[in-house]
């Protein structure tokens, strides 16, 4: 499970990017002949034919960087991917947590960021982190996402309550600008495009679900809700790319059983978790719809115990 990517030698990076260096010890650490091409590791799960050593490459957020720093390794190893995004952004609107993260690079990284962010923060945000909510969050996040830091922790707590969304995104917005910094001029640089999807269909990758604007609880929405995300998401892409989308990931890993009927009543055939931790007494892959999957930092600190 992949998302950002950086170039060589940039002093800071984006929250957990990659350079394509980065990424190329990886896909050599885990083996090119045991990644397959999105066709054929549908048809494999649809037959139940996939072995233990078979993987997939996947993408999440649909981010530009992907296509300039990854696409190119993936070309010269001759390999495919699933590439998962999120709709909204190719209409014109933007999902700000994104554009907060990247931006996150100018101001000496996500630490220095978040440290900001909490210096800036009213009280009554501060006050939810000694709730029993956050402690639930902080020990389920803990169990599958160690590699967050307390204060990361923290950050996407408060990032994610739907209560705090607009006291949270004013106070970054006029951060960033008290920095010089144009969320508008980040957010017009961060993402592909409808002819990049197309360019990536042709090609043989897969294009694939992220939903329509990335919810940070898209399980607690009502079903409705829910399908409309899901189904602006497919017509979306199936215009884009000439072809319906027969895959998806679950954005930050929420979902329910109603997420799970409406995947299926769209046709989708494969689904990605964004963990390998099973899930309650069901294991790790319960479903053709709830996938593990082994994040990118993992991955990398694989490669150098190597």
């Amino acid at each position: 499970m992949f998302h950002r990517f950086c170039a060589p030698g940039e002093a800071v990076r984006p929250q957990g990017a990659l350079t394509p260096q980065e990424f190329e010890r990886i896909l050599l650490f885990i083996g090119p002949n045991c990644i397959l091409a999105p066709g054929e590791w549908m048809d494999r799960l649809s037959r139940g034919a996939l072995e233990p050593h078979h993987l997939c490459i996947t993408f999440d957020d649909g981010l530009r960087s992907q296509f300039e720093h990854a696409l190119p390794v993936l070309d010269h190893l001759g390999l495919k991917g699933f590439w998962f995004v999120y709709s909204c952004v190719f209409k014109g609107e933007t999902v700000k947590a994104e554009i907060y993260s990247h931006a996150a690079a100018q101001l000496g990284g996500m630490s220095a960021l978040v440290s900001e962010f909490f210096a800036r923060a009213p009280r009554e945000l501060r006050d939810q982190l000694s709730s029993p909510e956050f402690a639930a969050y902080s020990a389920r996040t803990r169990a599958v996402a160690p590699f967050y830091s307390e204060q990361d922790l923290q950050y996407r707590f408060l990032r994610n309550r739907p209560e705090n969304r607009a006291v949270f995104e004013s106070l970054m917005d006029q951060l960033l600008r008290d920095h010089g910094i144009s969320p508008e001029a980040v957010a017009s640089q961060l993402w592909l495009t409808d002819a990049d999807l197309r360019s990536l269909a042709q090609g043989g990758h897969a294009i694939g679900l992220h939903s329509y604007d990335h919810p940070y609880a898209l399980s607690d929405l009502p079903r409705d809700q829910q399908r409309e995300q899901y189904e602006q998401n497919f017509a979306h892409i199936a215009a884009a790319t000439g072809q319906p989308p027969r895959s998806m990931s679950h954005p930050l890993n929420s979902y329910n059983g109603d997420s799970l009927t409406i995947l299926h009543d769209l046709g989708i055939r494969c689904g990605f978790r964004a963990n390998i931790a099973p899930v309650a007494s069901r294991g790790v892959n319960p479903s053709p719809l709830e996938i593990a999957r082994e994040d990118a930092a993992v991955l990398l600190s694989l490669t150098t115990k190597a």
